[in-house]
C-alpha cells in the first residue's frame, strides 16, 4: 500500500492530556479583507493547532486548537483577533475520533 501511494507515512497516536493539553477548541477563522495570507502563515506557524482546513463558506479556515486553559485560548485568540474574526467552540467529548475512510 505504501508503494501505491495508499499509505504516506506512520505516526504516534499521542494523548494529548498526557503532555497538559486538558482542553481542545475548534476554531473558525474569518481574515479581514486581504489578510488570507497573513492569516495561514499565523496559523501554520502556531503549534496549538493540531488541524486547520482552509474551506469555502464565511469563514476561511477551522482549526482545533490542543489547549492548557482558557487562558491559553486567549492567548492563541489575542494573536489572530487583529487581522481575523474568530469563533470559537470548547469540544466537550469526541465521539468520533479522526479515523480513515472506509477501504
Amino acid at each position: 500500500m505504501q508503494e501505491r501511494g495508499v499509505i504516506h507515512g506512520f505516526s504516534p497516536d499521542v494523548e494529548p492530556r498526557a503532555l497538559g493539553y486538558s482542553m481542545q477548541a475548534l476554531v473558525r477563522i474569518r481574515p479581514m479583507p486581504g489578510k488570507l495570507q497573513a492569516v495561514q502563515k499565523l496559523i501554520e506557524n502556531i503549534p496549538e493547532f493540531g488541524e486547520c482546513d482552509k474551506v469555502t463558506g464565511e469563514d476561511c479556515f477551522i482549526g482545533r486548537l490542543y489547549l492548557r486553559s482558557i487562558e491559553h485560548l486567549d492567548h492563541i485568540l489575542d494573536r489572530i483577533t487583529n487581522i481575523a474574526e474568530t469563533s470559537t467552540a470548547i469540544v466537550k467529548s469526541q465521539p468520533v475520533r479522526r479515523r480513515l475512510p472506509p477501504f
